[in-house]
């Protein structure tokens, strides 16, 4: 008889950042071993950007700007929820795709345009890591389509993050993603700031570090 995998339901907390530390550290050991739930996060990471990116003024709500802080707090929120109900985990998880998969259909546009070329990223550090991105302009802000690979031989797993400079010097999160040795990872990022106003994009080591860039 299998084993029930414990983690089968975190994928989607862990993607919204709702883990508590104890969790989400243990989730990104499992992570490292187990292909489906490293299928399960990629799947839900596109979605999950875009949820972030989009502004309150694509929707009939009252107008003005979403702070930078709504997001952060409804997850912490989140976090000490899940921490007191954690046999709710699964519903949560539920609710989380569907919700994201109702995002999707209401502000990805329709209609089709030539798609920019993609433009490779510079090293700001020596790393192993490459990657290409690509900025598309859309209702609610920017897309960035980042392929993202190794050197060949380089045997580490680890998460990395999207981050987006606007010409005020002020850094919004796009994204991050899980970059494995098994190959490259092609990963959806997106931010409200529109394409005029991004003077950089930056992939990022979990504590900030910046490895790569691209000078917009």
């Amino acid at each position: 008889m299998t084993t029930p995998d414990p983690f089968e339901h975190d994928a989607a907390v862990y993607v919204l950042g709702a883990l508590d530390p104890d969790d989400r550290l243990a989730f990104e050991e499992h992570l490292a071993a187990c292909p489906d739930c490293r299928d399960r996060v990629e799947q839900l990471r596109p979605t999950v950007a875009l949820m972030a990116a989009v502004r309150a003024d694509g929707f009939d709500l009252e107008p003005g700007p979403v702070p930078d802080t709504l997001l952060p707090g409804l997850l912490r929120e989140a976090a000490r929820e899940r921490s007191r109900r954690r046999r709710l985990t699964a519903g949560l998880a539920g609710l989380a795709a569907a919700c994201l998969v109702a995002l999707v259909i209401v502000v990805w546009p329709s209609g089709s345009a030539p798609k920019p070329v993609a433009r490779e990223m510079t090293a700001v550090r020596t790393s192993p890591v490459h990657a290409t991105a690509t900025l598309l302009g859309r209702k609610w802000g920017t897309q960035i389509d980042l392929h993202c690979y190794y050197d060949e031989g380089v045997a580490v797993s680890m998460p990395y993050d999207l981050v987006v400079v606007d010409k005020a010097n002020a850094k919004h999160d796009a994204g991050s993603w899980w970059l494995t040795p098994e190959g490259a990872t092609d990963f959806t990022g997106g931010t409200s700031v529109r394409p005029d106003r991004i003077a950089e994009v930056q992939v990022t080591l979990p504590d900030g570090t910046p490895i790569l860039r691209l000078t917009v």
